[in-house]
């Protein structure tokens, strides 16, 4: 990918519609050191669409959990814009908007690193279950998919068709057994996100 005309490109969006917004094929060939050089290039006075997964997956929440989109978007246009430093975490291996600072509703996002001791020797049954060929449970999914990478709840439930009142509970019993560290607050969640 040229990243010079790349840039040229999307500043004269910039200047027609006030944000940039890339497709699926121009996030996923984005090299690291071109995000970088992005993001370096539009600091501080550009915000970007999310792309349009994204944008289905919180039309999606919007139904879902009310609260939830409430608390992220509050009464803005359905624009879904964010600061283009967020470019880094919608590309690559798990593009995603995580959903990690929530403020009115408790956060139900995780790191590997929330794993817990008891959690971690699970994880190692449900590797033997993969193995084996065996069928996993919801629980079992969760903690081997947050194991590759940090989760939030609602991304989960989207991806598995799953109730998010269900996967709640699912997540209660899971910190009831000791398997996770539950953080609602975004202030103890600041600590776990990566840059």
């Amino acid at each position: 990918m040229n990243i010079e005309k790349l840039l040229e490109k999307k500043d004269q969006q910039r200047q027609e519609k006030n944000f940039i917004s890339f497709s699926a094929e121009e996030l996923s060939a984005l090299k690291p050191q071109e995000i970088k050089h992005i993001i370096e290039f539009f600091h501080g006075y550009t915000l970007m669409q999310l792309p349009q997964s994204e944008i289905k997956f919180f039309e999606w929440l919007k139904k879902a959990d009310k609260d939830v989109w409430d608390d992220l978007w509050g009464d803005l246009v359905d624009t879904y814009l964010v600061s283009i430093d967020f470019l880094k975490s919608l590309s690559g291996d798990n593009p995603q908007f995580q959903i990690c600072d929530l403020v009115e509703t408790d956060n139900y996002w995780f790191s590997p690193r929330h794993i817990k001791p008891k959690g971690m020797e699970e994880l190692e049954e449900i590797v033997l279950k993969i193995e084996g060929g065996q069928k996993l449970n919801v629980q079992d999914v969760f903690l081997f998919q947050l194991s590759q990478n940090p989760q939030d709840l609602w991304h989960f439930c989207y991806e598995h068709k799953i109730d998010t009142a269900r996967m709640k509970s699912l997540i209660s019993d899971m910190v009831y057994n000791g398997f996770l560290v539950h953080l609602t607050s975004r202030d103890d969640l600041v600590k776990y996100i990566e840059e």
